[in-house]
């Protein structure tokens, strides 16, 4: 992931409102990482979470001229990514087994969505410092919190020992200490624990 800002750049603004493709890959590479954290962050399928953060963003794109800073851009994603995971998860009848999951039913107001905004935007600028690591490092600390691999199977595919492979995650950590400050660095060290990104 990269992070990139936009609300600062009200020349990308115009080209995007005016058409510009060159404009919407800007848009598309800023948030839709983003919105695929999000998404995952309410859906249990990747794939679906990802689908909804293509859809959102042709929506805006569609809809370009309604939008006058990134901002109002940024929300309207959110919500429509929000919308349309709810509804799966309605049409899935398994909506009321995922608000158990996450304890007592608190609704859907501005501060949760807040919250899971701010992970996604943490998940995403951490992401963008692994993508810096040495390439044996990235690849064992993308396989563990991205496809959830234990050590054994990270070995296997990587033909490389199972010390090999621990050896590179703490080395990956270490460098990502230089890199991250002490809440990021805090985050992912949590993720290394549990074995999942979200």
């Amino acid at each position: 992931m990269k992070s990139v800002h936009l609300e600062d750049n009200p020349m990308l603004l115009r080209e995007f409102q005016s058409g510009s493709e060159k404009a919407f890959d800007q848009v598309f590479t800023c948030y839709y990482p983003l919105l695929c954290v999000y998404a995952n962050r309410i859906l249990p399928q990747p794939q679906i979470g990802q689908d909804f953060a293509q859809e959102s963003l042709i929506t805006v794109w569609n809809r370009r001229t309604d939008f006058d800073s990134f901002s109002k851009i940024k929300s309207f994603l959110y919500t429509c990514v929000r919308n349309a995971c709810f509804k799966q998860l309605e049409k899935e009848k398994v909506k009321s087994k995922y608000e158990s999951s996450m304890g007592p039913f608190e609704p859907i107001d501005d501060q949760s969505v807040l919250k899971d905004i701010i992970h996604a935007e943490v998940i995403s600028r951490i992401f963008a410092q692994v993508d810096t690591l040495p390439e044996q490092c990235r690849k064992v600390i993308y396989m563990t919190f991205k496809e959830d691999k234990k050590p054994k199977e990270i070995s296997d595919e990587l033909g490389v020992s199972i010390s090999t492979v621990n050896s590179q995650k703490m080395r990956g950590l270490n460098l990502l200490r230089e890199k991250l400050s002490e809440n990021e660095y805090l985050v992912i060290v949590i993720i290394l624990s549990s074995g999942f990104l979200v």
